[in-house]
């Protein structure tokens, strides 16, 4: 009997065909995504090669083409999102709303995966986040999701998260209150079950619900860090992870402790290109105006 092995690569495989048959500038366009020419034969409408760019949630996509090589965050995409992608642009029919949600059971065909849905994606959040409106709202909010047009913000609202460019997801989560229990859906545009094959959109919202639990992870700690750190001090904010390190050499040169301290956001949201990642040296308060005197900083915070 084949292995799961040969089963994702044949999906991968039949992604791959789907994907070189499209014709990249309609694609840019219906899937809302960019494309750059490597080489264009004859006039532009033969692109022979180049790249799709476009975003997914917090993360950044590329895909080759024709190759179908699938590239997120400067690394080789997983299994589940290379296919998701790869479908995606090969069948975006352009953009989908949330003004007509539907839960995943209500999808055409999803009546085999509903069990399996619900226990992969929302089960997993109503665990996490069931009695913890303010970790699940502070997670969203750093993947960029935001409350359903025309709602006030609010932790039981449906929340519109920015999947794909024109393929947003929604999700709802119930607090429990009294006899009531707490609960969790993802929903999907009523369109969406007619424009992509429900195993793709069933395995969107368990790479949504997974990205959610770990981004909810990432401001738990920075927040916990921000909370225990109460007796360090900032010396020095430097934009280079690699000057910061060269700042905490010199201070344990000088039987100094330092720390780095990433920003919170470029933590979450990945900017890590000079320029935008910001990285605090911090060290005891105590130790502060020594460790200035380490680095001759004088009385400068920077």
């Amino acid at each position: 009997m084949e292995g799961s092995g040969g089963a994702y690569a044949r999906a991968i495989e039949e992604a791959v065909k789907e994907f070189r048959a499209a014709t990249p500038r309609v694609v840019e366009t219906a899937a809302g995504v960019s494309f750059t020419p490597k080489e264009v034969v004859g006039s532009e409408e033969s692109v022979a090669a180049g790249v799709f760019r476009l975003p997914l949630m917090d993360g950044q996509v590329e895909v080759g083409y024709p190759d179908g090589t699938v590239v997120m965050d400067g690394t080789a995409a997983v299994v589940a999102v290379t296919i998701v992608v790869l479908h995606y642009l090969g069948r975006s029919v352009g953009p989908l709303d949330l003004s007509e949600p539907v839960r995943f059971q209500g999808l055409p065909g999803a009546g085999a995966y509903t069990s399996a849905f619900r226990s992969h994606a929302e089960v997993p959040l109503l665990q996490r986040f069931g009695e913890d409106g303010d970790a699940y709202v502070s997670a969203l909010r750093a993947l960029g999701a935001v409350p359903s047009s025309g709602v006030e913000e609010d932790v039981e609202v449906v929340w519109q998260v920015p999947f794909l460019p024109h393929l947003p997801l929604g999700v709802r989560l119930g607090l429990a209150e009294d006899a009531m229990p707490a609960d969790c859906v993802i929903m999907f545009p009523r369109r969406a079950g007619f424009a992509y094959h429900v195993e793709d959109l069933a395995v969107a919202g368990e790479i949504f619900s997974a990205r959610l639990l770990e981004v909810a992870e990432i401001v738990a700690d920075a927040q916990h860090d921000h909370d225990h750190d109460h007796d360090l001090s900032i010396l020095v904010t430097v934009f280079d992870p690699v000057e910061a390190d060269m700042v905490v050499s010199k201070l344990r040169s000088a039987g100094i402790e330092g720390i780095i301290q990433p920003d919170a956001l470029s933590v979450v949201y990945g900017l890590t290109m000079e320029g935008h990642a910001r990285h605090h040296v911090l060290v005891r308060t105590e130790d502060l105006v020594e460790a200035r005197g380490a680095l001759d900083l004088g009385g400068s915070r920077d």
